[in-house]
């Protein structure tokens, strides 16, 4: 409850913190493709439960890369993410253990600066995550179990141009920019572990939420039109 109360504070706070009279009309879109790194406290040790007794610890770390696409009317946002996570397979006495996941999302954001050359929103998103594990040993069939869930995430976004801005009286900005992209992905938590693909459920597992903060890069183009307001 206390970590759900902090994450609301601190979304009303991107929301509605830079808030003030913004004198242009402002049309466009983002796309970007984005790269980086998610912690997710107790993925390592509930992925355990499912290796045998002597396999080597398994960690909290995932490569988070995925692609977002925004349109923007004035300083609202609405886009769709789509987010693969990947963990280092881990590997002992013929038997390894692989950890990837999913998540798809509508969002909503909200520009808090914009001077053509530099961008910055905040968002919130709503949507579904997977958590797949599957365990290889020799000898035998791999086993995949899945973990769906309900996800949310709260982020913040800063993106650059690479080219020089036009000139202020110039009504569109374009091209190819870079960013920076924070967020906390918050999901609901679960126990309904299924086989793949025979769809078995398995509740004697661990109950786990894929909650942990994600910090990646972004490359992508983008194209806004402003307009001064009549």
């Amino acid at each position: 409850m206390k970590r759900i109360i902090f994450f609301s504070v601190l979304l009303v706070t991107f929301l509605f913190g830079g808030s003030r009279v913004y004198p242009q009309a402002v049309r466009g879109h983002l796309v970007y493709f984005q790269m980086g790194y998610l912690n997710a406290p107790q993925a390592g040790p509930v992925a355990q439960t499912f290796a045998p007794d002597w396999f080597p610890r398994l960690n909290d770390h995932f490569i988070y890369s995925g692609g977002e696409g925004w349109l923007r009317f004035n300083r609202l946002m609405a886009g769709l993410a789509a987010t693969a996570l990947t963990a280092h397979p881990v590997s002992a006495q013929q038997t390894r253990v692989d950890r990837v996941g999913g998540i798809g999302q509508l969002k909503l954001g909200y520009v808090l600066f914009d001077n053509r050359q530099w961008l910055c929103y905040s968002s919130v998103g709503q949507g579904f995550s997977s958590v797949m594990l599957t365990v290889n040993s020799a000898g035998s069939k791999p086993v995949t179990w899945m973990l769906p869930s309900h996800t949310t995430d709260v982020s913040v976004h800063l993106h650059t141009l690479l080219a020089r801005p036009r000139p202020a009286d110039e009504k569109t900005a374009q091209g190819l920019g870079l960013g920076l992209h924070l967020g906390y992905v918050i999901s609901a938590r679960s126990s309904l572990w299924q086989q793949i693909p025979d769809g078995n459920l398995l509740q004697l597992k661990p109950t786990y939420a894929m909650n942990g903060f994600y910090v990646t890069l972004t490359i992508g183009g983008s194209r806004f039109q402003y307009s001064h307001h009549p």
